[in-house]
């Protein structure tokens, strides 16, 4: 697409980043929200094969998703969708462990917000660092680790 043609669609990169965000985001949110979904007889096997959704949906996009967090570092615009972006997953997961603590599913003694923030921002570093490049096999294995990971934090210790 030649420049002139670009600024017809687009203001500027951000612009085009903002779009393309909002649009590859909610088809990711979209996954997790299987995740956040699951209820409490939900076994590991359930939990890895939504995880292994939002990794799916995520992998296509790695290198746009890239750029996009490159460009929050000095673009407020952007910035600011990736923030919500992130605070939305945040309290769609806080929510989740809220109600797995009610009917026992969950580890009581988690802080729910500070759980959901750190597994949140966790796991988009993980997708921005080690599934970006990372072939067929290697993402598979990514996949059980980031389970193992949910797994052993979330649910494991109320099932013990």
């Amino acid at each position: 697409m030649s420049r002139s043609t670009f600024y017809v669609y687009f203001e500027d990169k951000g612009d085009l980043l903002r779009t393309w965000f909002a649009e590859v985001s909610e088809d990711v949110v979209d996954a997790a929200a299987d995740w956040w979904a699951l209820g409490p007889d939900a076994g590991r096997d359930d939990l890895r094969a939504a995880l292994t959704e939002v990794v799916a949906r995520y992998r296509p996009h790695t290198t746009l998703m890239a750029a996009t967090y490159d460009a929050a570092a000095y673009d407020a615009s952007v910035r600011e969708l990736v923030t919500d972006m992130m605070a939305q997953n945040s309290a769609a997961l806080r929510k989740h462990i809220r109600a797995g603590q009610k009917h026992g599913s969950i580890d009581p003694d988690l802080l729910p917000s500070q759980t959901a923030a750190w597994l949140t921002w966790m796991a988009e570093r993980g997708f921005h660092q080690l599934v970006r490049g990372a072939g067929d096999a290697e993402v598979e294995r990514l996949i059980e680790a980031y389970t193992g990971i949910v797994w052993n934090t979330l649910y494991a210790p109320a099932r013990r």
